[in-house]
């Protein structure tokens, strides 16, 4: 039976890791334990809720191989509270755990049967890229965001990943869209190409705890094989399903001829943006007009019931005079995860997409909002 030493914090990061994870809403009891099982002097962790399994494994004092799954918000709270950093763990007969150090503290808990628990699944290890952490994280970050929460649209649910080659060089890129806007971002990658087909959606969930891992590390390989994406990052290891559905063409919907640009200082616009919709009284539909003249721009807030409340910005923009109305808190959204000192805004007419793009700093990314009737 698992007896084993362990030192506190190396136990707290896999099981801080995978609270996110396990499915505390479940009836099937055994998604709500966390996996421990051993081999020589590493121990292994494991959770799942059927559609993302984390595994991680840290060395540690074995004196006895076995194996049992325990409730994972228990053994963390249990962890994270433990007055000392070195913890003795030890199976008791009929599926207990005893957590305990000598003198100080003991605690017993129930667990349940190990073989019931689903098993970590790999994919081939040649299906995978190694990818910078930094990189994968800004992708993830940039488009995260406008996935849809609405459950009956599957194929707007997570970030749509593919692979592409421009002038002999190899691309990835995420593009996620909640059929009111859109955000897509691409980067240059060296190595093998990942196993994509023709483009893959990983759930919102799953891309979280993609960005979450790539917080921790430097390096990421991320790997497609069979309705699977597959992370590891140092000791650390997700499996995440694939949603089953096909995303829409997007590309149908981005302009590809510009009529009217204009630039503008990012911090300053976000800033009036801010200001602008403090009136507001949704903080999800925040319907405000732009007015665009010479060198002129006026955001003006097109819900007042509270009040009225507008601003003028200098922008750098010489064509013919327009107007627009938009959802003030999704070009809040965009802004907010841009790097650019200064955006580029591209609006052909009232009727068409604003596009927002940045300079060097936010190089392949763009994000696209649908106008709104200015009626």
């Amino acid at each position: 039976m698992l007896c084993l030493d362990v030192k506190k914090n190396d136990l707290l990061f896999p099981l801080y890791n995978l609270q996110s994870i396990v499915d505390k809403k479940t009836t099937m009891n055994i998604l709500n334990n966390v996996l421990l099982y051993s081999n020589d002097q590493e121990l292994f962790i494991e959770a799942t809720d059927m559609e993302i399994s984390y595994k991680n494994k840290i060395l540690c004092n074995i004196k006895d191989q076995g194996a049992i799954t325990i409730n994972a918000k228990k053994f963390y709270e249990i962890v994270k509270e433990f007055p000392t950093d070195e913890i003795s763990i030890e199976e008791l007969p009929n599926l207990w755990l005893k957590i305990a150090t000598p003198d100080k503290i003991e605690y017993k808990i129930a667990g349940l049967p190990p073989e019931d628990f689903p098993r970590f699944k790999y994919i081939n290890n040649e299906n995978y890229i190694e990818i910078d952490s930094s990189l994968l994280r800004d992708m993830i970050e940039k488009t995260i965001f406008s996935t849809s929460s609405d459950d009956k649209k599957p194929n707007l649910s997570g970030i749509f990943l593919e692979q592409l080659k421009q002038d002999e060089k190899d691309f990835i890129r995420m593009v996620s869209s909640d059929g009111h806007r859109l955000n897509l971002v691409e980067k240059l990658i060296d190595g093998n190409l990942l196993n994509t087909g023709e483009g893959v959606i990983i759930p919102r969930k799953g891309a979280q705890e993609i960005k979450k891992l790539a917080e921790n590390n430097e390096k990421i390989l991320l790997g497609i094989d069979n309705k699977l994406c597959f992370i590891k990052a140092d000791s650390e290891y997700l499996t995440i399903r694939l949603v089953d559905a096909k995303f829409p063409n997007y590309k149908t919907i981005i302009p590809e001829i510009k009529n009217k640009v204009l630039v503008l200082d990012k911090n300053y616009f976000l800033s009036a943006l801010k200001r602008v919709t403090i009136l507001a009284s949704d903080s999800e539909f925040n319907a405000i007009k732009l007015f665009v003249q010479n060198s002129k721009m006026k955001i003006e807030s097109m819900i007042k019931e509270i009040g009225e409340v507008y601003e003028f910005l200098d922008i750098n923009y010489s064509g013919d005079p327009f107007e627009i109305a938009i959802n003030a808190k999704f070009i809040i959204n965009i802004l907010l995860v841009m790097k650019s000192k200064n955006i580029t805004i591209t609006i052909n007419n009232p009727d068409s997409p604003c596009i927002i793009t940045g300079d060097k700093k936010d190089e392949g990314f763009l994000g696209l909002i649908m106008p709104m009737s200015i009626s």
